[in-house]
């Protein structure tokens, strides 16, 4: 430990277990970090670095000074001189000058040793540092990485007031006069490795530094499965490469096939030789690609069950990687994600001490409350605390921004500062923070939540509504109240109505009542109000208010059907409105509304006209049924009514759904989990009659979907799909049909069907739930033999088709609390032909029992 009561200022709430874990951490072999002796040669007293517009200090670096130190003494320098008009001369060594006698002296050396500061052993960690007076010096010191740097920084801050808010915008305010008092303060961080990951124009190295940000190959290099072995490379040739699904090695979103020697082989020749092309890293990842479909081989499955987790063959893996490469690179990482279907810590099995383990923070957990406290993060608390004790590196995957919604007010800062204090009790060894990385930037409070989570990476403990007020003075000026009252009216919000968000809410999910939305739009008037003479001022005012504009723009409040037209509820921003919030984008060069497809803001527009005007319905209707269609949402069966019990059996008006409104009732979808067409296209109505009609939509990859719809005696609905290719070339695809059922409460949904093998199959409801996203799927024999019944509160509904054409179905209820069962039929992989077609018809049959 560090004699003279030094203080580590990260550590001090830590038991002595915690601090020893830490401490264990850091000693790995992977940097030099120094243990601090301290003999001082003079008596402390206060230090006055700058008095009546001068200064008696210089700034000396020891004679083995490096790049890191020598860029500490040019900042220190660079900002004393913004701030006070005065430039401090600089020394290396003292040698030939012994008439130096007020010294700042940066970094650990011949210098800090002749005032009887000493180096000696590891606590400071690659990143720790001290300030620390002796007479009348000042020494700040730190590991020989980035330790001193970041020494100079924390003076900075402390003392002279300097802050770097966002690129191209920091505060350095004017002084004459300069005193500090005696210092003895060690510090090491709270995380080792902090990364809040956003696209910020401008930023550069100066910004992430002075923010404390050690991105890049710190963390890991490399990704995915793919990046060493892929399809495109080996599928042709060698197939048993990759997932086996339902007895059939898969192309498309697809993974590898874990247990196949020979891909362990080609794998581990490929990462060594990443290392050894990259021997500056520390770390290189090794995960699996963005999907399940995880490989079923009897292997594979073996592996598995035999732990108890999907990921269990994933770590495994990497606990043979890590033995076969740790030979010849001891102290290089192989770092991995614990994420969807990987997240459950396996039983039994020790993870190499060579291994990073990334646990994601994944959908459905709640970031509008904090891990410790919301219902929704118990799982995912357990499985942080379960890895925790069964690996030696943790790092977390934390997402902190809406990723459906780049701008809808997403109120997590209250729940971060909380989860951080959880991950670093837990020992968590890194973090990393992913906001929006498209490019422009952009969304909702960027700026702000890069810094206060940059802040709360490197103190966990510090007061994170003073970290948040710091910023709002600095970049919102006199505004900055009425922001702090917005930020909070929406943390009040969701916490006394325990409304839980996650990282795909839409504006519906319960936050953004008329109410609240009138109260925000009120503080930004007021705000702008509070700084409309500051040009500058004035438009980050207005930057800041675009999350509430957003909200605007989308229905809040469901919808109603009446005389043909589905209309929404609440008033809706329109074209106006939209025009408005995409020129601003524009302005700033944002780019993206959401992460990956649907994300040009242009599409506001559309969907402004669309939603106020109301939406066509086309009905049809017997004695027995309703069916309401709208093709504008792709077509869709948007509500199946049984007029005996007046009980609609579909899905629909589920504001919170990701998707709403393209969510419910029936509709078709083209391709694979992650790539769909066809269930947000528009469809026209082409022809009509009281008892069926037909859609035809032309999708986004270049085909036609049309569907015809018609009412099939007393109580049945017959659905037929095809798709259509008007191409020139031929075109692979998958046809989906997918129904949203809601008939009465979900747990007591009873589901039936005879498999193809012969057998009676009647799926618990809670077994279903529980597999959450990913749900439950059958493969072969085990597919329903061209119908399965569900039945629940006295109605039953009977899906039929034809059983030959399905590959495979599945099933979903998540989350719970929407009351949704999704039922999902999958066609094979068909590759259509230019001026081809392929189609398919099912039945839905309506009984009151």
């Amino acid at each position: 430990m560090i004699n003279n009561n030094k203080t580590i200022k990260i550590d001090q709430k830590n038991s002595r277990r915690d601090f020893l874990r830490q401490s264990a951490v850091l000693t790995t072999g992977l940097f030099a970090f120094p243990r601090c002796i301290s003999n001082k040669v003079a008596p402390s007293i206060p230090l006055e670095i700058l008095k009546d517009g001068g200064s008696g200090y210089t700034v000396v670096l020891n004679r083995e000074a490096n790049e890191q130190e020598e860029n500490a003494a040019g900042q220190l320098v660079g900002y004393i001189e913004q701030s006070s008009g005065v430039r401090l001369p600089v020394l290396k060594g003292l040698t030939g000058d012994a008439r130096v006698r007020k010294k700042i002296v940066l970094g650990f050396g011949d210098v800090t040793e002749s005032l009887g500061i000493t180096v000696e052993t590891t606590l400071l960690g690659g990143q720790g540092y001290l300030l620390e007076s002796v007479g009348d010096n000042l020494v700040i010191a730190g590991s020989t990485g980035l330790g001193t740097l970041y020494g100079v920084f924390d003076f900075l801050e402390s003392y002279l007031g300097v802050r770097w808010y966002a690129p191209g915008v920091s505060s350095v305010p004017k002084v004459s006069k300069l005193t500090i008092p005696s210092v003895d303060q060690t510090t090491v961080p709270s995380i080792l490795y902090r990364e809040p990951r956003y696209t910020w124009p401008g930023k550069d190295k100066d910004f992430m530094s002075h923010l404390r940000i050690n991105s890049g190959k710190w963390g890991g290099l490399g990704s995915g499965y793919f990046d060493f072995l892929s399809p495109k490379e080996f599928y042709d040739d060698h197939p048993e490469y990759f997932s086996e699904i339902g007895g059939k090695r898969i192309r498309e979103e697809t993974q590898l096939c874990l247990t196949n020697p020979e891909v362990f082989e080609i794998v581990l020749e490929r990462m060594l030789q990443k290392m050894r092309d990259n021997p500056d890293s520390r770390a290189y990842n090794f995960f699996a690609e963005d999907y399940y479909n995880y490989c079923q081989c009897e292997n594979c499955q073996a592996v598995n069950e035999q732990y108890g987790s999907n990921g269990a063959t994933q770590f495994a893996f990497l606990n043979k990687l890590a033995e076969h490469t740790s030979k010849e690179f001891p102290n290089k990482l192989l770092g991995t994600l614990a994420y969807t279907y990987t997240e459950k810590p396996p039983k039994g099995m020790a993870i190499h001490h060579n291994v990073i383990i990334w646990l994601c923070h994944m959908f459905p957990c709640c970031d509008s409350h904090s891990i410790e406290s919301c219902e929704r993060n118990a799982s995912y608390k357990e499985h942080a605390i379960k890895w925790s004790k069964i690996c030696n590196h943790l790092y977390i995957w934390h997402y902190i921004v809406d990723f459906a919604h780049y701008y809808n007010p997403f109120p997590n800062f209250r729940a971060f500062a909380s989860d951080m204090r959880f991950y670093k009790r837990l020992g968590v060894e890194g973090i990393f923070a992913q906001g929006i990385s498209d490019s422009g930037g952009g969304g909702e409070f960027s700026l702000l939540r890069g810094y206060y989570c940059a802040r709360l990476l490197w103190d966990v403990d510090q007061d994170a509504n003073a970290v948040m007020k710091d910023f709002l003075q600095g970049y919102y000026g006199k505004a900055w109240e009425l922001i702090w009252d917005y930020i909070n009216l929406l943390q009040d919000e969701v916490e006394e109505k325990n409304i839980h968000l996650h990282l795909y809410v839409n504006p519906g999910q319960g936050h953004l009542s008329d109410a609240i939305v009138s109260q925000g739009t009120d503080l930004f008037d007021q705000a702008e109000a509070a700084v409309t003479g500051d040009p500058v001022l004035l438009d980050r005012v207005q930057v800041a208010r675009m999350p509430i504009d957003y909200a605007k723009l989308f229905p809040r409040n469901g919808y109603h059907i009446e005389k043909e037209r589905l209309v929404f509820n609440g008033k809706i921003g329109g074209p106006v409105e939209a025009g408005k919030f995409i020129e601003r984008m524009k302005r700033h060069g944002f780019r993206s509304i959401r992460e990956r497809f649907m994300s040009n803001p242009e599409q506001l527009l559309g969907m402004s006209v669309m939603l106020t005007g109301g939406l066509p319905v086309a009905t049809l209707e017997n004695d027995f049924l309703r069916v309401d269609v709208v093709p504008v949402l792709a077509g869709r069966i948007l509500r199946i009514i049984d007029k005996k019990s007046g009980r609609c059996i579909t899905a629909h008006n589920k504001v919170r759904s990701l998707w709403f409104p393209f969510t419910g009732g029936q509709e078709n979808r083209l391709g694979e989990l992650h790539s769909p067409y066809g269930w947000v296209e528009p469809a026209e109505l082409v022809k009509q009659t009281t008892v069926s009609l037909t859609t035809r939509a032309k999708l986004k990859n270049g085909l036609v979907l049309k569907r015809w719809i018609s009412l099939s005696g007393r109580n049945k609905l017959k659905i037929s799909s095809s798709v259509i290719n008007t191409g020139q070339k031929a075109i692979e695809t998958r046809l989906r049909s997918h129904l949203e059922l809601d008939m009465g409460d979900l747990r007591s949904t009873q589901v039936s069907f005879v498999n193809k093998a012969g057998e009676q199959t009647s799926p618990e409801i809670g077994a279903i739930i529980s597999d959450m996203r990913e749900g439950v799927h059958y493969y072969q024999e085990a597919v329903p033999d061209g119908q399965w019944h569900f039945e629940v509160e006295g109605i039953e509904v009977v899906q039929s088709f034809g059983g030959s054409q399905v590959e495979f179905v599945s099933l979903h209820a998540f989350p719970e609390d929407m009351g949704d069962l999704e039922v999902e039929l999958w066609l094979p992989i068909e590759k259509i032909a230019a001026g081809g077609k392929r189609s398919f018809e099912e039945t839905i049959e309506v009984k009151s029992i």
